[in-house]
Protein backbone atom coordinates (compact mmCIF):
# COMPACT_ATOMS: atom_id res chain seq x y z
CA UNK A 1 0.00 0.00 0.00
CA UNK A 2 1.45 3.04 -0.62
CA UNK A 3 1.25 5.54 1.92
CA UNK A 4 0.42 8.92 -0.30
CA UNK A 5 -1.55 10.78 0.86
CA UNK A 6 -2.80 9.10 4.17
CA UNK A 7 -3.49 11.48 7.20
CA UNK A 8 -2.20 10.98 10.73
CA UNK A 9 -2.39 13.61 13.48
CA UNK A 10 0.06 13.08 16.31
CA UNK A 11 -1.13 14.21 20.13
CA UNK A 12 1.86 14.39 22.26
CA UNK A 13 2.88 16.97 24.67
CA UNK A 14 6.16 16.73 24.38
CA UNK A 15 7.80 18.69 21.88
CA UNK A 16 10.98 16.45 21.25
CA UNK A 17 8.70 13.41 21.00
CA UNK A 18 6.44 14.96 18.38
CA UNK A 19 8.97 16.02 16.13
CA UNK A 20 10.62 12.56 16.15
CA UNK A 21 7.45 11.07 15.20
CA UNK A 22 6.28 13.33 12.64
CA UNK A 23 9.52 12.86 10.76
CA UNK A 24 9.98 9.35 11.05
CA UNK A 25 6.47 9.10 9.47
CA UNK A 26 7.07 12.16 6.83
CA UNK A 27 9.91 10.72 5.83
CA UNK A 28 8.04 7.46 4.90
CA UNK A 29 5.43 9.89 2.70
CA UNK A 30 2.78 10.03 5.08
CA UNK A 31 0.76 13.43 5.76
CA UNK A 32 1.04 14.88 9.18
CA UNK A 33 -0.49 17.38 11.48
CA UNK A 34 0.32 18.09 15.31
CA UNK A 35 -1.33 19.26 18.84
CA UNK A 36 0.19 19.47 21.56
CA UNK A 37 -2.48 19.16 24.04
CA UNK A 38 -6.38 17.58 23.45
CA UNK A 39 -8.30 21.41 22.78
CA UNK A 40 -5.55 21.91 19.82
CA UNK A 41 -6.37 18.35 18.76
CA UNK A 42 -10.46 18.79 19.05
CA UNK A 43 -9.55 22.10 16.34
CA UNK A 44 -8.01 20.10 13.72
CA UNK A 45 -10.10 17.22 14.29
CA UNK A 46 -13.02 19.74 13.26
CA UNK A 47 -11.65 20.89 9.97
CA UNK A 48 -10.00 17.69 8.72
CA UNK A 49 -10.51 13.73 9.31
CA UNK A 50 -7.34 11.83 9.64
CA UNK A 51 -6.93 8.31 8.49
CA UNK A 52 -4.72 7.17 11.95
CA UNK A 53 -4.47 9.39 15.12
CA UNK A 54 -1.16 8.75 17.54
CA UNK A 55 -1.95 9.86 20.98
CA UNK A 56 -0.34 10.32 24.03
CA UNK A 57 -1.66 9.04 27.06
CA UNK A 58 -0.31 11.31 30.01
CA UNK A 59 -1.02 15.05 28.27
CA UNK A 60 -2.12 17.92 31.08
CA UNK A 61 -5.72 19.12 31.46
CA UNK A 62 -7.44 16.12 29.69
CA UNK A 63 -5.41 13.54 29.41
CA UNK A 64 -5.14 10.68 26.28
CA UNK A 65 -7.60 8.30 27.44
CA UNK A 66 -10.66 11.41 28.23
CA UNK A 67 -9.21 12.94 24.41
CA UNK A 68 -9.97 9.25 23.33
CA UNK A 69 -13.24 8.69 24.97
CA UNK A 70 -14.16 12.09 23.43
CA UNK A 71 -13.42 10.91 19.64
CA UNK A 72 -15.29 8.10 20.34
CA UNK A 73 -18.54 9.72 21.16
CA UNK A 74 -18.33 12.11 17.42
CA UNK A 75 -19.73 10.07 14.99
CA UNK A 76 -17.85 11.85 12.09
CA UNK A 77 -14.71 10.50 14.19
CA UNK A 78 -15.91 7.27 15.89
CA UNK A 79 -14.50 4.90 13.35
CA UNK A 80 -10.45 6.74 13.31
CA UNK A 81 -8.04 4.19 14.53
CA UNK A 82 -6.01 5.27 17.78
CA UNK A 83 -2.82 4.11 18.89
CA UNK A 84 -1.74 5.23 22.19
CA UNK A 85 2.28 6.19 22.89
CA UNK A 86 2.99 5.58 26.38
CA UNK A 87 5.92 5.20 28.75
CA UNK A 88 3.75 3.56 30.56
CA UNK A 89 3.59 -0.48 30.68
CA UNK A 90 1.14 -0.98 33.32
CA UNK A 91 -1.89 -3.01 33.08
CA UNK A 92 -4.78 -0.87 34.30
CA UNK A 93 -3.60 1.98 32.33
CA UNK A 94 -3.65 0.00 28.90
CA UNK A 95 -7.03 -1.43 29.91
CA UNK A 96 -8.49 1.99 30.44
CA UNK A 97 -6.97 2.57 26.77
CA UNK A 98 -8.61 0.22 25.42
CA UNK A 99 -11.56 0.36 27.11
CA UNK A 100 -11.65 4.29 25.77
CA UNK A 101 -11.39 2.59 22.15
CA UNK A 102 -8.04 2.36 21.30
CA UNK A 103 -7.00 0.09 19.05
CA UNK A 104 -2.84 -0.26 19.63
CA UNK A 105 -0.08 0.76 22.33
CA UNK A 106 3.39 1.55 21.42
CA UNK A 107 5.73 2.03 24.59
CA UNK A 108 8.09 4.82 24.31
CA UNK A 109 10.67 5.03 23.20
CA UNK A 110 9.77 3.15 20.26
CA UNK A 111 12.27 2.11 16.91
CA UNK A 112 11.15 3.67 13.54
CA UNK A 113 10.24 0.48 12.51
CA UNK A 114 8.02 -0.55 15.45
CA UNK A 115 5.77 2.88 14.80
CA UNK A 116 5.77 1.80 10.91
CA UNK A 117 4.66 -1.49 10.90
CA UNK A 118 2.37 -0.45 13.60
CA UNK A 119 0.74 2.44 11.76
CA UNK A 120 0.66 0.64 8.20
CA UNK A 121 -0.85 -2.27 9.98
CA UNK A 122 -3.64 -0.18 11.71
CA UNK A 123 -4.41 2.55 8.30
CA UNK A 124 -4.92 -1.16 6.08
CA UNK A 125 -6.73 -2.56 8.79
CA UNK A 126 -9.40 0.56 9.03
CA UNK A 127 -9.30 1.21 4.94
CA UNK A 128 -10.39 -2.56 4.50
CA UNK A 129 -13.44 -2.14 7.30
CA UNK A 130 -14.71 1.08 5.56
CA UNK A 131 -14.59 -0.89 2.12
CA UNK A 132 -16.17 -3.54 3.87
CA UNK A 133 -18.73 -1.37 5.48
CA UNK A 134 -19.84 0.59 2.09
CA UNK A 135 -20.15 -2.80 0.20
CA UNK A 136 -22.81 -3.62 2.50
CA UNK A 137 -24.25 -0.48 2.62
CA UNK A 138 -24.40 -0.74 -1.27
CA UNK A 139 -25.15 -4.28 -1.23
CA UNK A 140 -28.47 -3.76 1.30
CA UNK A 141 -29.68 0.09 -1.00
CA UNK A 142 -29.08 -2.06 -4.16
CA UNK A 143 -31.34 -5.33 -2.73
CA UNK A 144 -33.85 -2.69 -1.68
CA UNK A 145 -34.24 -1.29 -5.03
CA UNK A 146 -34.23 -4.19 -6.64
CA UNK A 147 -37.00 -5.65 -4.85
CA UNK A 148 -38.88 -3.20 -5.43
CA UNK A 149 -38.14 -2.65 -9.14
CA UNK A 150 -38.86 -6.57 -9.26
CA UNK A 151 -42.18 -6.70 -7.05
CA UNK A 152 -44.20 -4.33 -9.50
CA UNK A 153 -43.52 -6.12 -13.00
CA UNK A 154 -44.18 -9.67 -11.69
CA UNK A 155 -47.35 -8.10 -9.89
CA UNK A 156 -48.55 -6.90 -13.35
CA UNK A 157 -47.65 -10.49 -14.96
CA UNK A 158 -49.68 -11.47 -12.47
CA UNK A 159 -52.44 -9.71 -13.24
CA UNK A 160 -52.17 -9.79 -16.87
CA UNK A 161 -52.37 -13.88 -16.86
CA UNK A 162 -55.26 -14.31 -14.30
CA UNK A 163 -56.78 -11.85 -16.51
CA UNK A 164 -56.47 -14.06 -19.76
CA UNK A 165 -57.13 -17.03 -18.09
CA UNK A 166 -60.39 -15.96 -16.18
CA UNK A 167 -61.79 -14.83 -20.24
CA UNK A 168 -62.30 -11.66 -19.60
CA UNK A 169 -60.19 -10.48 -22.89
CA UNK A 170 -61.37 -12.32 -26.38
CA UNK A 171 -58.68 -13.61 -28.60
CA UNK A 172 -57.17 -11.52 -31.62
CA UNK A 173 -59.36 -8.54 -30.09
CA UNK A 174 -57.20 -5.06 -29.82
CA UNK A 175 -57.28 -5.24 -26.06
CA UNK A 176 -55.93 -8.75 -26.22
CA UNK A 177 -53.05 -7.71 -28.45
CA UNK A 178 -52.28 -4.46 -26.60
CA UNK A 179 -52.14 -7.01 -23.60
CA UNK A 180 -49.81 -9.67 -24.58
CA UNK A 181 -47.64 -6.95 -25.96
CA UNK A 182 -47.07 -5.65 -22.94
CA UNK A 183 -46.77 -8.94 -20.58
CA UNK A 184 -43.75 -9.78 -23.27
CA UNK A 185 -42.50 -6.46 -22.82
CA UNK A 186 -42.16 -7.07 -18.92
CA UNK A 187 -40.99 -10.25 -19.38
CA UNK A 188 -38.26 -8.95 -20.98
CA UNK A 189 -37.09 -5.74 -18.64
CA UNK A 190 -37.76 -8.16 -15.73
CA UNK A 191 -35.57 -10.98 -17.61
CA UNK A 192 -32.61 -8.69 -18.20
CA UNK A 193 -32.97 -7.16 -14.35
CA UNK A 194 -32.65 -10.63 -13.00
CA UNK A 195 -29.30 -11.21 -15.24
CA UNK A 196 -27.98 -8.38 -14.29
CA UNK A 197 -28.63 -9.02 -10.71
CA UNK A 198 -26.86 -12.04 -10.69
CA UNK A 199 -23.89 -10.73 -12.80
CA UNK A 200 -23.46 -8.33 -10.27
CA UNK A 201 -23.47 -11.13 -7.46
CA UNK A 202 -20.90 -13.24 -9.41
CA UNK A 203 -18.72 -10.49 -10.01
CA UNK A 204 -18.77 -9.09 -6.56
CA UNK A 205 -17.86 -12.97 -5.14
CA UNK A 206 -15.42 -12.74 -7.33
CA UNK A 207 -16.49 -15.94 -8.97
CA UNK A 208 -16.59 -14.44 -12.31
CA UNK A 209 -13.82 -14.76 -14.46
CA UNK A 210 -13.53 -12.98 -17.49
CA UNK A 211 -12.11 -14.75 -20.96
CA UNK A 212 -10.45 -12.11 -22.93
CA UNK A 213 -9.31 -12.10 -26.66
CA UNK A 214 -8.76 -10.19 -29.46
CA UNK A 215 -12.36 -10.07 -31.81
CA UNK A 216 -14.37 -8.69 -33.80
CA UNK A 217 -17.32 -5.87 -31.84
CA UNK A 218 -19.54 -6.04 -34.97
CA UNK A 219 -21.01 -9.50 -34.34
CA UNK A 220 -21.66 -8.42 -30.79
CA UNK A 221 -23.08 -5.44 -31.76
CA UNK A 222 -25.58 -6.60 -34.01
CA UNK A 223 -26.56 -9.57 -32.08
CA UNK A 224 -27.67 -7.28 -28.70
CA UNK A 225 -29.69 -4.92 -31.61
CA UNK A 226 -31.42 -7.88 -32.50
CA UNK A 227 -32.25 -9.18 -29.24
CA UNK A 228 -34.31 -5.36 -28.76
CA UNK A 229 -35.70 -5.49 -31.98
CA UNK A 230 -39.10 -6.06 -30.92
CA UNK A 231 -38.76 -3.54 -27.88
CA UNK A 232 -37.73 -0.85 -30.35
CA UNK A 233 -40.36 -2.01 -33.24
CA UNK A 234 -42.84 -1.34 -30.62
CA UNK A 235 -41.87 2.31 -30.13
CA UNK A 236 -40.90 2.75 -33.70
CA UNK A 237 -37.38 3.23 -32.74
CA UNK A 238 -34.77 3.16 -35.78
CA UNK A 239 -31.52 1.64 -35.03
CA UNK A 240 -28.49 2.37 -36.72
CA UNK A 241 -25.04 0.49 -36.56
CA UNK A 242 -21.80 2.28 -37.70
CA UNK A 243 -19.64 -0.47 -37.48
CA UNK A 244 -17.52 -2.96 -39.35
CA UNK A 245 -16.17 -6.22 -39.12
CA UNK A 246 -12.85 -4.55 -39.17
CA UNK A 247 -12.70 -2.89 -35.90
CA UNK A 248 -11.18 -5.74 -33.49
CA UNK A 249 -10.93 -5.50 -29.81
CA UNK A 250 -9.39 -7.31 -26.92
CA UNK A 251 -12.34 -8.41 -24.56
CA UNK A 252 -14.24 -10.79 -22.61
CA UNK A 253 -17.11 -11.56 -25.01
CA UNK A 254 -20.11 -12.21 -21.99
CA UNK A 255 -19.08 -9.11 -20.42
CA UNK A 256 -19.10 -6.60 -22.77
CA UNK A 257 -22.66 -8.54 -24.37
CA UNK A 258 -23.59 -7.32 -20.89
CA UNK A 259 -22.25 -3.83 -21.40
CA UNK A 260 -24.11 -3.16 -24.79
CA UNK A 261 -26.95 -4.97 -23.57
CA UNK A 262 -27.40 -2.69 -20.82
CA UNK A 263 -26.69 0.54 -23.06
CA UNK A 264 -28.99 -0.26 -26.11
CA UNK A 265 -32.15 -1.18 -23.76
CA UNK A 266 -31.49 2.42 -21.71
CA UNK A 267 -31.53 3.83 -25.05
CA UNK A 268 -34.29 2.65 -26.21
CA UNK A 269 -36.46 3.12 -22.47
CA UNK A 270 -35.44 6.57 -22.76
CA UNK A 271 -36.25 7.45 -26.71
CA UNK A 272 -39.34 8.40 -27.46
CA UNK A 273 -41.95 6.62 -30.28
CA UNK A 274 -40.19 7.51 -33.78
CA UNK A 275 -36.99 8.33 -32.37
CA UNK A 276 -33.18 6.93 -33.52
CA UNK A 277 -30.42 4.99 -31.97
CA UNK A 278 -27.29 5.39 -33.34
CA UNK A 279 -24.16 3.08 -32.64
CA UNK A 280 -20.65 3.48 -33.64
CA UNK A 281 -17.38 1.61 -33.07
CA UNK A 282 -14.24 2.96 -34.25
CA UNK A 283 -10.56 2.95 -33.63
CA UNK A 284 -8.85 6.13 -31.93
CA UNK A 285 -5.63 6.69 -30.00
CA UNK A 286 -4.97 2.46 -29.93
CA UNK A 287 -8.29 1.76 -28.45
CA UNK A 288 -11.53 1.02 -29.51
CA UNK A 289 -14.47 3.80 -28.70
CA UNK A 290 -18.24 2.45 -28.64
CA UNK A 291 -20.87 4.82 -28.79
CA UNK A 292 -24.75 4.82 -28.35
CA UNK A 293 -26.43 8.12 -28.97
CA UNK A 294 -30.01 8.33 -28.77
CA UNK A 295 -32.45 11.33 -29.65
CA UNK A 296 -34.93 10.34 -26.33
CA UNK A 297 -35.06 13.06 -23.46
CA UNK A 298 -31.63 13.20 -21.82
CA UNK A 299 -30.29 13.40 -18.67
CA UNK A 300 -29.70 16.69 -16.46
CA UNK A 301 -26.52 18.16 -15.74
CA UNK A 302 -26.67 17.38 -11.90
CA UNK A 303 -27.79 13.90 -12.64
CA UNK A 304 -24.93 13.19 -15.05
CA UNK A 305 -22.54 14.17 -12.37
CA UNK A 306 -23.33 11.15 -10.53
CA UNK A 307 -23.82 8.97 -12.93
CA UNK A 308 -21.66 5.65 -13.17
CA UNK A 309 -20.38 6.88 -9.50
CA UNK A 310 -20.01 4.18 -7.39
CA UNK A 311 -22.77 4.03 -4.75
CA UNK A 312 -24.85 5.83 -7.10
CA UNK A 313 -28.06 4.07 -8.32
CA UNK A 314 -30.96 5.61 -10.00
CA UNK A 315 -34.72 3.61 -10.29
CA UNK A 316 -36.33 5.40 -13.26
CA UNK A 317 -39.26 5.11 -15.52
CA UNK A 318 -38.97 5.46 -19.57
CA UNK A 319 -40.86 7.21 -21.83
CA UNK A 320 -43.24 3.96 -22.04
CA UNK A 321 -43.00 3.77 -18.16
CA UNK A 322 -40.40 0.89 -18.97
CA UNK A 323 -38.60 -0.30 -15.08
CA UNK A 324 -34.92 0.03 -14.45
CA UNK A 325 -32.81 -0.16 -10.87
CA UNK A 326 -29.68 1.97 -12.00
CA UNK A 327 -27.94 -1.88 -11.68
CA UNK A 328 -27.39 -2.09 -15.56
CA UNK A 329 -24.97 1.38 -15.69
CA UNK A 330 -22.91 -0.21 -12.59
CA UNK A 331 -21.93 -3.55 -14.13
CA UNK A 332 -21.18 -1.38 -17.17
CA UNK A 333 -18.82 0.69 -15.58
CA UNK A 334 -17.09 -2.28 -13.38
CA UNK A 335 -17.15 -4.11 -17.10
CA UNK A 336 -15.21 -1.66 -18.76
CA UNK A 337 -12.92 -0.55 -15.93
CA UNK A 338 -11.56 -4.47 -16.12
CA UNK A 339 -10.83 -4.53 -19.35
CA UNK A 340 -8.98 -1.17 -18.59
CA UNK A 341 -11.16 1.28 -20.70
CA UNK A 342 -13.45 4.12 -19.81
CA UNK A 343 -17.32 5.06 -19.78
CA UNK A 344 -18.75 8.51 -19.61
CA UNK A 345 -22.39 10.14 -21.55
CA UNK A 346 -22.98 13.14 -22.91
CA UNK A 347 -26.15 14.24 -22.96
CA UNK A 348 -28.50 17.31 -23.23
CA UNK A 349 -32.01 17.72 -21.61
CA UNK A 350 -34.62 17.04 -24.57
CA UNK A 351 -31.82 16.28 -27.53
CA UNK A 352 -30.75 12.90 -26.14
CA UNK A 353 -27.50 10.76 -24.55
CA UNK A 354 -24.50 9.68 -25.99
CA UNK A 355 -22.84 7.12 -24.06
CA UNK A 356 -19.45 6.03 -24.63
CA UNK A 357 -16.83 3.08 -23.75
CA UNK A 358 -13.53 2.24 -24.98
CA UNK A 359 -12.29 -1.25 -24.98
CA UNK A 360 -8.22 -2.00 -25.81
CA UNK A 361 -6.78 -3.03 -28.91
CA UNK A 362 -4.34 -5.90 -27.39
CA UNK A 363 -3.33 -7.35 -24.02
CA UNK A 364 -1.05 -4.91 -22.96
CA UNK A 365 -3.77 -2.32 -22.36
CA UNK A 366 -5.93 -4.82 -20.64
CA UNK A 367 -4.25 -4.88 -17.22
CA UNK A 368 -7.74 -5.10 -14.78
CA UNK A 369 -9.02 -8.36 -16.45
CA UNK A 370 -9.29 -10.74 -13.42
CA UNK A 371 -7.34 -8.59 -11.27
Amino acid sequence: MSNFGQYILIIDDNLENLEFTAKTLKDDGFLISLAQDAQTALIELDQLIPDLILLDIMMPEIDGIELCRIIKKNEKLAEIPVIFLTAKSQAEDLAEGFKAGAVDYINKPFNRLELLVRVKNHIELSLSRKKILEMNKTRDKLYSIIAHDIRSPLSGIDMTINAIADGYLKQRSDDFTEMVTHLKKTITETIILLENLLTWTKLHNQNLLLSAEVQNIYPIILECVQLFKGNANNKKITINVDATDEIKAYFDEISIHVVLRNLIFNAIKFTPENGTINIYAQNISGFVQISVKDTGVGISEDVIGKLLKNQEYFTTTGTNKEQGSGLGLLLCKEFVEKHGGKIWVESEVGKGSDFKFTLPMCTEQAKGINN
